[in-house]
């Protein structure tokens, strides 16, 4: 789908789908000028279609009828709610509810026509194509070149070859970040969505190396030998019997010019989760959606790529396929980690644990100055969170502000939770320096400081995995991967 902006007016536009976005006002629709002087240009066709339901312009509002023989095959109205109250995430869901009615017959060209292309502070435009866009990748395989259905695209909905925003005047380089954000959502679903016998640790390599391909990009590769040689012990400790090799990924960005200190952002890669399937009730993505924090990881750094920053940035990802293969990690292990600390393994999954604060150890090693970590480790936030939100710690309360400002522009909820200093108590271990987990019922806490011990001065850490995947359909998230977190750390790493 390609969305471009166009000079042509409403009035004047003509093609398969018009679609007419208004914000809510008191005023009758077609007591307002704007509405009322376009009905009047499309022979009184607002004025037939909201004959058939109420419509005030309300969040999420829409109504579908006939076009206007000559000019359009089909009419959309949608709502955008209140100006003073838009947001990224409310225009994107109105982006993405006018691209579910496109996709079901076979459009060609639309158009989308709105008074105006701000509401107060907020420029429009952005959202409402990432909307767009991220609503028709559904059951589609844009990045990844695999196919997994014999029928592939025989009955998936039809996107429309063109979208044309009418009259939003914005710069060329507006749509090209809205694309460049929209396909690294895109491309960390289909990581995350995709069987653990395609995207395994040495693939997640592979589209590593690929990106490292663009001007200022470089990647480094290690197997759990050779992590080992780095002093990486506590993550070669913890891929030992890995169901496919294992595998640390350095993907380091260096600008031409830099005028900010160096950061480092950290994802999670357990592609495979022996154990997953049996904690997520039989759901299958239980044993997919652990490597949530690497997919985010790896499409934030595509955006990177698309669009450049101003930072150093080195982006790791500790990969491995959790399994009780020969050597693997046991309950009752003591592990010896890159910091020097010894770790009391007493928990059946303290695998990630381990790996993410190596990497932790890594990126201060590196000269990060600020170090975002990301994981899926199936912490339990949710209870006080719901599905939608992700955890937050840290240590650095600006870089959680900068970190949950770029969540509100991606649409994704970062809710603060504390570090909480005696909890640290909870990983007391007579025999070692500490323990990989604290008691079941602080569990999400007690991971948190363990992760602390090993983290450098300025650092926060993502819990991702519950927005991760969705069990339907809900706005611009399709059923299951989401992409969550994605959008965060692309804004972020590229200041936008």
């Amino acid at each position: 789908m390609d969305i471009t902006d166009s000079p042509v007016t409403a009035a004047r536009w003509s093609g398969d789908v018009l679609a007419v976005g208004v914000f809510a006002e008191d005023a009758p629709l077609l007591d307002r000028p704007w509405p009322r002087d376009l009905d009047a240009a499309l022979g009184g066709a607002l004025q037939r279609l909201l004959s058939y339901d109420s419509f005030d312009g309300g969040r999420d509002e829409l109504v579908v009828g006939p076009g206007v023989p000559g000019r359009c095959d089909r009419l959309v109205l949608f709502g955008l709610g209140r100006p003073g109250e838009a947001t990224g995430h409310t225009v994107r869901r109105a982006g993405a509810a006018v691209a579910r009615t496109l996709t079901t017959g076979p459009n060609q060209r639309v158009a989308v026509a709105l008074p105006s292309w701000r509401a107060g502070e907020l420029d429009v435009t952005e959202h409402l194509a990432e909307g767009l866009s991220l609503a028709v990748h559904c059951g589609r395989w844009n990045v990844l070149e695999d196919r997994f259905r014999a029928d592939y695209g025989s009955d998936l909905p039809r996107e429309p070859k063109t979208v044309e925003l009418l009259g939003s005047g914005v710069a060329g380089t507006v749509l090209r970040a809205s694309e460049a954000f929209t396909d690294a959502v895109v491309r960390a679903r289909e990581y995350v969505a995709a069987p653990a016998n395609v995207i395994t640790p040495d693939r997640l390599a592979a589209e590593a190396s690929a990106l490292a391909a663009h001007e200022g990009f470089e990647v480094e590769v290690w197997d759990a030998v050779e992590a080992q040689e780095q002093g990486l012990t506590g993550f070669a400790a913890a891929v030992a019997g890995s169901a496919d090799p294992a595998r640390l990924v350095r993907l380091s960005y260096r600008p031409e010019a830099s005028d900010l200190p160096p950061v480092a952002v950290i994802g999670l890669g357990l592609t495979h989760d022996d154990r997953g399937v049996a904690r997520s009730g039989g759901a299958v993505e239980g044993a997919k959606k652990h490597m949530a924090g690497a997919g985010a990881v790896l499409g934030a750094a595509a955006a990177l790529a698309a669009l450049g920053g101003r930072r150093e940035t080195h982006l790791i990802l500790p990969a491995a396929a959790k399994a009780e293969g020969p050597g693997a990690l046991r309950t009752g292990d003591l592990v010896t980690t890159a910091s020097g600390a010894t770790v009391e393994v007493n928990h059946e999954d303290g695998h990630g644990r381990l790996m993410l604060a190596d990497a932790l150890h890594l990126a201060g090693r590196l000269g990060a100055r600020s170090t975002v970590s990301v994981s899926a480790l199936g912490l339990p936030v949710a209870a006080a969170l719901g599905p939608k939100a992700a955890g937050l710690w840290s240590t650095d309360e600006a870089l959680a502000a900068q970190l949950t400002g770029a969540g509100r522009m991606a649409g994704e909820l970062l809710w603060p939770l504390p570090l909480v200093e005696e909890y640290g108590d909870e990983l007391w271990a007579p025999f070692a320096n500490i323990r990989v987990a604290g008691p079941h019922s602080g569990d999400g806490a007690t991971a948190a400081a363990f992760l602390h011990r090993f983290a450098p001065p300025s650092w926060a850490h993502l819990e991702i995995t519950e927005p991760a995947w969705s069990p339907r359909i809900d706005g611009y998230y399709n059923a299951g991967a989401t992409g969550f977190g994605t959008g965060t750390l692309a804004r972020w790493l590229c200041g936008r």
